[in-house]
């Protein structure tokens, strides 16, 4: 089998994410992307070093985040979906997203012929019951997950063996400052919480300094290692439903915890009508830089993308119906690595991500911001004190647009 094969002028291909991306197959599709004429592959969090491959048209390539492999396309190859993570399979279901083709990776089929979808469920597995082809690799690895999604093997046009190792997210361990603003953020954080993250070393932080909390539980889009660390410790609830998450990126220690964990799901979006039912939830996110109104920029860096819409807007809303302990937090260092301020008078990019009615609280190395029912005056102030102090003087007589 060759992806060419099954592929048509003009179809979209839509590829699975994390784990669920399969590399044979992705390989296959950029290559045959280069005769086979406007073909547009729709990418979402994404490994695979095939994609440096692609050239502008060749595929066009569609993300709803510059995530994973996304951030290191070349100049006019990617085009950016600015969408809610939570929207995307709505847009499948209805047509306004069209799939021709999906490309996946699964785990075997048990007795009755259904594929495990492992630790990654979102949109695809929707757009593999309406796709005109399905390829997918079997990978004997991938973790068996509790999901409501599977994917019978009457579904799949072909399928291949995959062979190489799924994929894992490089580690970068947690900075002094990422541990200044784990710090501040902890304390937002009750024991029972339910609380959601993403990966990288901040919430690698934050969870370090959770080891001590109990009864958390956890909704997420993505986790990563840092649950591993919760779970060791004793921090997390037990029982089923402990976790909800709708993908995993980590190393094989994560993936084999996953395997068959009782108190572990794997639901699209994370279950949005289960988040809003959870209280107190706390939801931690990063961002580029928040303004003084405390409006955050969390795609754009000028005019490069370097990051997506997400389901930022959507758990910091669900926050908002958690109760009083409930909270919507950005937490972000104080300064770029060149310096400049990530506390700033206006979105230098003009892209807001989230609105200042959407965060609750802001934190840095230099403490919390809690914007609840603040006046405008009043986040200036708030926001002003937890810059770095290099620009705090400069922030202090700027206005908010």
């Amino acid at each position: 089998m060759t992806v060419a094969e099954h592929l048509r002028p003009g179809d979209t291909v839509l590829i699975g994410q994390t784990v669920a991306e399969p590399p044979v197959l992705v390989d296959e599709l950029v290559d045959a992307a280069r005769t086979v004429e406007a073909v547009t592959a729709v990418c979402g969090y994404v490994t695979s070093d095939a994609w440096r491959r692609a050239t502008p048209g060749h595929p066009r390539v569609v993300g709803y985040a510059a995530a994973g492999a996304l951030r290191t396309l070349a100049p006019g190859v990617l085009d950016y979906l600015p969408v809610h993570l939570s929207r995307i399979e709505d847009h499948v279901t209805s047509g306004q997203l069209p799939v021709d083709v999906v490309l996946l990776q699964v785990g075997p089929a048990d007795a009755d012929g259904y594929h495990d979808l492992g630790a990654a469920v979102d949109y695809v597995a929707a757009a593999a019951q309406r796709a005109r082809v399905v390829l997918a690799e079997i990978h004997e690895d991938m973790p068996r997950t509790r999901s409501r999604s599977r994917l019978h093997r009457s579904r799949i046009t072909e399928a291949v063996p995959s062979r190489r190792p799924l994929p894992s997210a490089a580690a970068r361990p947690p900075s002094a400052t990422d541990r200044a603003v784990a710090a501040a953020v902890v304390d937002l954080v009750p024991d029972h919480a339910v609380i959601q993250m993403g990966i990288g070393g901040l919430p690698d932080a934050v969870a370090s300094e959770l080891r001590g909390r109990r009864g958390l539980r956890v909704r997420s889009g993505l986790v990563g290692d840092w649950l591993l660390e919760l779970a060791h410790a004793g921090a997390l609830a037990e029982g089923p439903g402990t976790v909800v998450a709708g993908m995993a990126l980590g190393s094989p220690e994560l993936y084999a915890f996953l395997d068959g964990h009782d108190g572990v799901e794997f639901a699209p979006g994370a279950d949005a009508g289960a988040v809003e039912r959870c209280a107190p939830f706390v939801s931690v996110n990063s961002a580029l830089e928040v303004d003084l109104l405390g409006q955050v920029g969390a795609e754009f860096i000028g005019d490069r993308l370097v990051g997506g819409v997400g389901g930022q807007a959507d758990f910091f809303r669900a926050a908002h119906r958690g109760g009083d302990a409930s909270a919507a937090v950005v937490a972000l260092p104080s300064v770029t690595p060149t310096g400049a301020s990530r506390i700033v008078a206006r979105v230098s990019s003009g892209v807001v991500t989230s609105s200042k009615s959407d965060v609750d609280v802001v934190v840095t190395e230099w403490g919390a911001a809690d914007l609840r029912a603040c006046t405008v005056s009043e986040r200036l102030e708030r926001l002003v004190a937890i810059a770095h102090p290099d620009h705090r003087a400069a922030l202090g007589a700027a206005r908010p647009a």
